[in-house]
């Protein structure tokens, strides 16, 4: 299995116009598209979530603007595009108590290959290899 290389950041900042253009910013200064960029509002905040490459120089640009900044390592999956597959996951990890912070997916075909940062991974990369899935920390941008 590869090394992680890749994070997830997420961003949160209260929801001003400037905080939001101040983030993009360095989002485009690091050369980070929109692709893998997800947003949602929580009462006065806004919490931005996307992948990147592990950078010290990134998350240093990112606290400057103000966010509140934390990664997550994530792992990366593919299973058949079923939603018993889905759930046949989501109740392993339950029933070994690993909590989902997030989920990236897109449906290649008759698979679903999905990016996954969980409260415990390496216990989660074991549990999907034992289900049979092929996870790897090596992630493909979606």
């Amino acid at each position: 299995m590869n090394r992680p290389d890749i994070t997830q950041y997420r961003v949160s900042f209260r929801n001003a116009p400037r905080a939001y253009s101040l983030l993009a910013r360095v989002l485009e200064k690091e050369k980070i598209g929109a692709k893998n960029v997800k947003t949602a509002r929580c009462g006065d905040r806004i919490a931005v979530q996307f992948l990147a490459p592990k950078s010290a120089k990134l998350r240093g640009a990112l606290e400057k603007t103000g966010a509140e900044v934390s990664e997550d390592q994530v792992f990366q999956l593919e299973l058949p595009n079923r939603p018993s597959e889905l759930h046949r996951l989501a109740q392993a990890l339950e029933d070994e108590g690993i909590k989902i912070l997030s989920l990236y997916s897109a449906v290649e075909n008759d698979r679903i290959r999905m990016v996954l940062a969980v409260d415990e991974p390496a216990n989660a990369v074991a549990l999907a290899q034992r289900l049979g899935f092929d996870p790897d920390y090596y992630v493909f941008e979606l």
